[in-house]
């Protein structure tokens, strides 16, 4: 493909920072993640979001006879991908705010694909939480500071509510760093790929969820502390000591297992 430079300046248009336009420009990573995600599960269609200007779509459409459907946001690349790829359905406008049950009605699964716009990297992971029984897998590469939230060990100054929520849906895999110089215009940090694999669903993920997020509420404060302004009618301080954990314990510290022990605390303490 020619450079995204040469071909932004042909349709008179350029880099849009507010949509977190970074252009691949790599063939040795678009042959790699195309390449990678193909080889996961059983999938029946493909859904790439954000395709720019193709440097991804241009090899997953050579590599898979699977149907595949793009999704972009910007005017302007849609009408050029439609030019460019003009028998591979694509839907403008923006991803999220798109109707899944009229995109696929069927019972096959869903494998997409994305260099995802970083602003959009949470929204985009409680998307696929919400549609997590639709998905074969998804592989998106974030800003890589976003990556590490997801990916951290417990004890880590990355690690948080939204890498443990992450792990009750879906087992993660790194496929690497691109540099910025992967991207044109190049970012000012780095980005990473993951791999995501749903899990079946938890039997009470929103229970869970919702302790996650009320022991995480305010960080440097005690978790005990923390789950007692959420749930003040449990003794805390006695479930944590029960669990073998300090009184002063920080939810950051904690993994999904001993989170799930904590909920059992809950659900079995009788007044």
């Amino acid at each position: 493909m020619a450079h995204p430079k040469d071909v932004l300046k042909n349709l008179g248009a350029s880099p849009l920072k507010a949509l977190s336009q970074n252009f691949l420009t790599s063939p040795h990573w678009a042959e790699k993640l195309v390449e990678a995600f193909l080889q996961v599960g059983a999938f029946d269609e493909v859904w790439e979001i954000g395709p720019g200007l193709g440097a991804l779509s241009e090899v997953l459409l050579k590599k898979t006879k699977k149907p595949v459907k793009l999704f972009e946001l910007d005017k302007k690349l849609a009408a050029y991908l439609t030019n460019l790829f003009p028998h591979t359905p694509l839907f403008q406008g923006d991803f999220l705010e798109q109707n899944w049950a009229s995109l696929h009605s069927s019972d096959g699964k869903i494998a997409i694909l994305s260099n995802l716009p970083y602003h959009l990297s949470s929204a985009m992971i409680f998307k696929m939480v919400e549609h997590k029984e639709k998905l074969s897998h998804f592989l998106f590469t974030f800003q890589k500071e976003f990556a590490e939230r997801l990916t951290s060990p417990p004890g880590t100054k990355d690690f948080g509510a939204l890498t443990l929520i992450t792990e009750i849906h879906f087992s993660v895999t790194s496929l690497g760093t691109l540099p910025p110089g992967a991207f044109y215009p190049p970012p000012s940090v780095s980005s990473q790929a993951l791999l995501f694999i749903p899990k079946k669903n938890h039997p009470e993920e929103q229970k869970l969820t919702a302790l996650i997020k009320a022991g995480f509420k305010h960080r440097r404060k005690k978790m005990a502390g923390n789950l007692k302004e959420a749930y003040p009618d449990y003794p805390w301080e006695s479930f944590v000591q029960n669990l073998g954990l300090s009184p002063g314990v920080r939810a950051e510290t904690l993994n999904l297992i001993q989170f799930e022990n904590l909920l059992n605390e809950m659900n079995n303490y009788i007044k």
